[in-house]
């Protein structure tokens, strides 16, 4: 079975909770909020548009169908997600543990898509040109919708099986696409300001990809 998966959380630090959880497989969409008695974060609803007021009667992740799929799942399916190292650890911090392959399309598009800038889903859904507008009536509990469109156009440049390699192998990025020295490229930057990559490798939720390019260029 080939499932796509999308997770929204009340916010970006690691205690956050899951707010919703988006399912896709054989062509049926299931979508859930989820209220595990963590606020919601003001950024965080500016990003997914779900409110506090959304899942205040909603029940725990634990409670939920999605929590109980995802359990199910066996190692003859196949999950696809945008983000597998996020996913991984939300998901790990309830002790769910999925068996399934898994296709994390955001590091198959750092591998093979070229002169990409960012690789957040909705930025890669309208320069991809994943949706047509006009083909549904878009939804934020349906990210899943566009994980899906998202690998059926990398099928187009790989098979699935090297989208399981793809999705477990660093990337070694070249430039920069935030902060100061955005734009930049990376090696460059080792020369006129390791401190700042110093600093950048001792943040919590550096970009695995991030973190193995500037620690591949600071040991030359």
């Amino acid at each position: 079975m080939l499932v796509f998966l999308d997770i929204k959380t009340t916010g970006s630090e690691i205690d956050d909770k899951i707010c919703a959880l988006s399912t896709l497989h054989d062509d049926t969409l299931s979508s859930e909020l989820i209220n595990d008695g963590k606020k919601i974060a003001s950024e965080a609803s500016a990003s997914h548009h779900i409110s506090n007021a959304d899942i205040k009667e909603k029940n725990s992740f634990t409670q939920s169908k999605g929590y109980k799929f995802l359990q199910e799942l066996s190692v003859d399916d196949i999950l696809v997600v945008h983000d597998y190292d996020f996913v991984y650890k939300i998901l790990q911090s309830y002790g769910v543990t999925v068996y399934a392959k898994i296709v994390d399309t955001k590091r198959v598009v750092k591998h093979i898509v070229e002169d990409i800038e960012r690789f957040d889903l909705q930025y890669l859904r309208y320069e991809l040109q994943l949706l047509d507008t006009n083909d549904i009536v878009y939804k934020p509990l349906e990210d899943v919708v566009v994980i899906k469109s998202l690998f059926e156009y990398l099928l187009h440049s790989v098979s699935e099986e090297e989208m399981f390699e793809l999705s477990f192998t660093n990337v070694l990025l070249q430039k920069f696409n935030f902060g100061k020295y955005n734009g930049r490229y990376i090696e460059e930057i080792v020369n006129i300001d390791p401190q700042y990559l110093h600093w950048m490798l001792s943040l919590d939720n550096l970009d695995a990809d991030l973190q193995y390019t500037i620690q591949y260029y600071l040991q030359g």
